[in-house]
């Protein structure tokens, strides 16, 4: 058996623990966001991480400031950025919030699992 160092055996187990939420919602109305290293589920399932595409934009906002999320979301359009901030401000644009999500991330609908 091959040797594997720390880093692998941790990327491994973290892996697993992805592989194991996905199979846990799949079916369900659940979004996957992948951001970075990290996977979120997104959907009113018990032990998701946020009820909505606007709770996961809205914690991003909150954890990098508004220039910072637009560089994540690739783009300086200024239409985009304020779209995107009212669209988070007033809660009933679900469908921007999705195009938004899986334009910008790896995001897989659950439901379709």
């Amino acid at each position: 058996m091959e040797a594997k160092t720390g880093k692998e055996l941790l990327g491994e187990i973290h892996d697993d623990e992805k592989r194991n939420r996905l199979n846990k919602y799949k079916h369900t109305d659940s979004l996957a966001v992948f951001c970075n290293n990290a996977m979120y589920i997104v959907g009113d399932e018990d032990g998701s991480d946020f009820h909505t595409g606007i709770d996961f934009l809205k914690w991003r906002l909150s954890a990098l400031g508004v220039s910072a999320l637009m560089e994540e979301l690739d783009t300086t359009q200024f239409d985009f950025i304020k779209e995107t901030l009212d669209a988070m401000e007033n809660e009933w644009d679900k469908d921007y919030i999705k195009e938004i999500l899986a334009e910008c991330y790896h995001m897989e609908d659950l439901s379709l699992g």
